[in-house]
């Protein structure tokens, strides 16, 4: 009966250690996230650093997927005069992507960023002919 029963338990651990499917711990999309990278480049052009030229992107989300933060980027970026918008939305996540509805019309909202456990990201994609390349640092 010992044998059987110790056969039994190692049964069942192994079976625990192998029932779950998952990759690791969940990601939470919850947070207060800054931007470490923030790149352009606009048709034609190069790559312009907006951080190095004094812009910032700040978004916090909320545990319902609210959204709050601003967006600015100096007019050296934007050939025109400078622009600043509200990140005030909703943030919804599907798998790791995240996607944006706001009511400010900016680029944010046009790109699918991925969520990983150090922040949300988009690499080279392109919106309206210019590709950005963003991370945004969970704080």
């Amino acid at each position: 009966m010992p044998l059987r029963l110790s056969l039994g338990l190692i049964s069942l651990c192994l079976l625990a250690a192998c029932g779950s499917d998952s990759s690791g711990p969940s990601l939470t999309l919850a947070g207060n996230y800054s931007a470490t990278i923030f790149r352009v480049t606009p048709p034609g052009q190069a790559s312009i650093d907006v951080l190095a030229a004094g812009g910032t992107l700040n978004i916090d989300i909320t545990s319902a997927g609210a959204t709050t933060g601003n967006i600015s980027i100096p007019a050296s970026v934007t050939g025109a005069g400078s622009f600043s918008a509200t990140m005030i939305g909703t943030a919804t996540l599907s798998g790791t992507t995240v996607t944006f509805t706001q009511s400010a019309d900016t680029f944010v909202r046009d790109l699918a960023w991925t969520l990983s456990a150090s922040g949300l990201s988009v690499s080279n994609q392109i919106v309206a002919g210019a590709t950005y390349t963003i991370t945004l640092t969970r704080q």
